[in-house]
């Protein structure tokens, strides 16, 4: 005899993939913490800080470009200049004392301009910056400046020597420039433009190459130190 077959297929047994309540609430609490530790890492690195210091140079310039401090490549390419702002290596540690901060810490970026004249130069430094003692940035780069046999003259928003100037900007950058004429009219709300800008000389164009970037901070290194010994 031939048993009979049922015509309906058979049907596999799944095992039932099943997550306790608590559980469940462990990794919605686990994914919770990384997205907060990674929102303030996120915060903190990007978002505490807007790029403003290139807006703060003038369109005019022969030459204007600027450097995130984190673009290490491009720094290096900088560093004549900012040898040149401070060639006893001097100025930057009375400045931080009367800070109360590294400038490691609080400055992001480098913006500078050079000509068309050859004396003509803007140097921005982008700070991000509580200071503890309540003391302008501005101010704090003016006293360094007078310790240091320059003899600055005070201002309203910090201080001039012959004809160049310091000052600060609204969101608390530092802005030194050979004319207090290249800086007027700049201090207000940069366009969007330079506020979404990269190390580069604007966010619509291509970062500067190093070897570019670094003939003209020399070269403007080497005008600093014959003028502002």
């Amino acid at each position: 005899m031939i048993a009979a077959t049922s015509s309906e297929p058979a049907v596999a047994e799944r095992p039932a993939w099943r997550v306790s309540f608590r559980t469940l609430m462990l990794i919605v609490l686990g994914i919770s913490v990384v997205a907060v530790v990674a929102g303030r890492y996120v915060f903190v690195r990007y978002g505490g800080y807007r790029p403003l210091a290139l807006a703060h140079v003038p369109p005019t310039m022969r030459y204007r470009a600027r450097v995130e401090t984190s673009d290490q490549p491009r720094m290096e390419a900088i560093a004549p200049l900012l040898t040149a702002m401070d060639p006893r290596h001097v100025r930057l540690p009375a400045i931080e004392k009367a800070l109360g901060v590294r400038a490691r810490q609080v400055v992001h970026e480098v913006a500078f301009g050079a000509g068309p004249n050859p004396p003509d130069f803007v140097v921005v430094l982008g700070l991000q910056l509580q200071a503890e003692t309540g003391l302008p940035p501005a101010k704090a780069v003016c006293e360094a400046l007078g310790r240091d046999g320059i003899h600055p003259e005070p201002t309203a928003t910090g201080c001039r020597f012959g004809s160049a100037i310091v000052t600060s900007t609204e969101e608390g950058a530092v802005v030194v420039a050979s004319d207090a004429r290249l800086v007027k009219d700049l201090l207000g709300t940069p366009d969007l433009g330079d506020r979404l800008g990269f190390s580069g000389p604007s966010v619509r164009g291509v970062a500067p190459k190093p070897d570019e970037l670094g003939r003209e901070a020399t070269l403007l290194a080497q005008r600093l130190l014959s003028q502002y010994p």
